[in-house]
């Protein structure tokens, strides 16, 4: 199991994901990086430039695994939506 870590970035803003979550692999950190971006893209309250932002994650050797820009989980969500209608 490997310790991922699930950081902010929103143009030069960083949130840092201090505690990280043990997953079994890269494909569940995706996962897990798609709902968290899915529950921000959601909250009215949230305000930042969505076109500026992602997840960057990172193991717990500091590697990056990889980086989910928030456009794209907004597309996903669009091209669900547009289905579901």
């Amino acid at each position: 199991m490997t310790v991922y870590y699930f950081h902010f970035q929103s143009g030069g803003r960083l949130i840092m994901d201090p505690e990280g979550v043990e997953l079994r692999s890269a494909a569940d950190a995706l996962e897990v990086a798609a709902k968290l971006a899915a529950a921000l893209l959601d909250d009215g309250e949230v305000a930042c430039d969505w076109r500026r932002s992602a997840f960057r994650v990172e193991d717990q050797h500091q590697r990056r695994v990889f980086r989910l820009p928030m456009t794209t989980v907004r597309a996903r969500e669009n091209r669900s939506r547009a289905l579901l209608n």
